[in-house]
């Protein structure tokens, strides 16, 4: 006997034990199944989410760790663009950029684990004219209710313990003193249970952090993706009218709205708002970061920019604010809208962000049919130069950083009999002498360049003589770091000289780098 001889209430009993895809699959059978199944809106959206878990149709399922913000892939690999997601509004597969953070990284609209409970759920199919039970005020019902409402509650404790080790923030791998816990509520996860305080003490930071992520991990995988069926892209959620502009935010307006989206790494400025355009120039980019100042960074090659997705007033898609020309290139900068801000942002062109400039502003591609190539051209080279002279000042800055140190770190210990030579090395070389706005040319690199091995030739002296035991760093080690960061800051320097020069001279290869790639690409 087929399936379809099988009597209805028989064939309902066992379609309402299909999971999703299947559900979908024997409603498009024929014309029985059908009428039989009529699937809806949200059964079809439930087979999205079932969708999405099968990496030929959803990608890989990226792993998330909130203890540390860890994210594998990361969000700059390529990985991330076979990746898709299910908007249960619009019932499409789409790609991260299509989602703001909580939407894909937020517990309850997270991809699960493969084989927990979210990975594997049924249908909510029910046949037609089927009545839910009414909840009953039975004394026992409402007693489990209640019983598991607060085990609920327990657990979400737990897992707040679990990714904040107690309370704050948990101390990075390898500084355990920099870790706040409170041994009572610590006690309460399961591997720390039964530990005297001594015993928790003793334990080494990694196995605490063992502890704390297998907790977490297991209550991840009995909750994580329950709430898939909420999940809304941006645009979904800008029609239903939940970005409206809201006081003191950065929301943009409704003709604009604005929303942030990923952390992105990039080496400078000119590669988080002009990113690959030395691809359309005859001077490319090195191949490797220049070297960066920051205080808590040693080695520091590059900076996480936070990325900002906004649907433009003309062709209504949703791209990354670069598109827009106005952002200004301070690595925190936000789009707080005037007047709804006491300190409201400005352009890189000294413009307060206002309602009108936002309402008013086209993506390249809506600038260049409304405007003309050509005026498109001279505002994007406008602000590459910009951007540009920005970045020429902070490599000349870099290009003499080492000096610095020895002024300030190693002049005051260093022997008399060298001390005249050394300060005579920096009063001769005329660009230490400018203030932190200067940008060097050509004749100071050269410059600078030999001065460092002058300075060498007075190390190797020193050395001969035994005069080092002022120093307290391997001074050897210590040249060879500087010549390296030197070298890699002179090639971005060189390439920032002949690329403004470029840029300056031909708008129109940034037009062609703006108008062939992907307005939502980070990248």
């Amino acid at each position: 006997m087929s399936f379809q001889e099988l009597p209805t209430e028989l064939q309902c009993s066992i379609i309402r034990l299909l999971e999703p895809i299947s559900l979908i699959s024997i409603s498009q059978t024929n014309t029985y199944f059908r009428h039989l199944v009529s699937p809806k809106k949200k059964h079809f959206a439930e087979r999205l989410i079932a969708l999405e878990q099968v990496e030929e149709h959803g990608g890989p399922s990226p792993f998330f760790r909130p203890r540390d913000n860890y994210l594998n892939p990361d969000w700059s690999d390529k990985e991330w663009s076979d990746i898709r997601w299910a908007c249960a509004e619009c019932l499409r597969l789409l790609s991260h950029k299509h989602f703001d953070n909580h939407s894909i990284l937020k517990l309850p609209y997270r991809k699960p684990i493969p084989g927990s409970p979210a990975a594997g759920f049924l249908t909510t199919w029910e046949p037609m004219g089927y009545t839910p039970r009414k909840c009953s005020k039975d004394p026992r019902r409402l007693r489990e209710a209640s019983d598991a409402l607060w085990d609920e509650q327990i657990q979400r404790k737990r897992y707040l313990i679990a990714v904040t080790p107690g309370r704050g923030r948990i101390a990075r791998l390898g500084n355990p003193q920099g870790a706040t816990y409170q041994f009572d509520r610590v006690q309460t996860l399961p591997g720390f249970s039964g530990l005297s305080h001594d015993q928790f003490e003793s334990m080494l930071s990694a196995e605490k952090l063992k502890v704390f992520d297998d907790n977490a991990l297991a209550f991840e995988r009995e909750r994580g993706g329950r709430k898939r069926w909420l999940r809304k892209c941006i645009e979904c959620r800008y029609l239903r009218g939940e970005f409206k502009p809201k006081l003191n935010r950065y929301r943009g307006t409704e003709k604009m709205p604005i929303v942030p989206s990923r952390q992105i790494l990039f080496g400078s400025h000119v590669d988080r708002f002009f990113p690959g355009f030395s691809e359309y120039m005859d001077h490319k980019r090195p191949l490797f970061n220049a070297p960066l100042f920051r205080i808590y960074r040693d080695n520091a090659r590059d900076l996480l920019w936070t990325m900002w997705m906004a649907r433009c007033p003309g062709c209504a898609r949703w791209q990354e604010i670069r598109e827009f020309r106005f952002p200004a290139s301070y690595q925190h900068w936000k789009p707080v809208v005037h007047p709804h801000a006491e300190e409201p942002s400005e352009t890189w062109d000294d413009k307060l962000i206002t309602q009108s400039l936002l309402d008013e502003s086209r993506c390249n591609k809506c600038f260049a049919e409304a405007k003309g190539r050509d005026e498109l051209g001279q505002v994007l080279s406008s602000w590459a130069m910009n951007l540009i002279d920005s970045q020429l000042m902070m490599l000349s800055w870099q290009l003499q950083s080492g000096w610095g140190y020895l002024k300030s770190s190693l002049l005051d210990n260093l022997p008399k009999a060298y001390k005249p030579e050394l300060k005579n090395l920096v009063k001769t070389t005329p660009c230490l002498q400018k203030d932190i706005y200067y940008v060097v040319n050509y004749d100071d690199v050269a410059l600078l360049r030999h001065r460092r091995g002058e300075w060498k030739d007075m190390w190797e002296r020193m050395k001969q003589s035994g005069d080092t035991k002022w120093a307290s760093r391997d001074m050897d080690e210590w040249f060879e770091q500087w010549g390296r960061e030197f070298d890699d800051s002179e090639a971005h320097w060189r390439w920032m000289k002949a690329a403004r020069r470029e840029v300056e001279e031909k708008p129109e290869a940034l037009v062609e780098w703006a108008l062939n790639r992907d307005g939502a690409s980070f990248l």
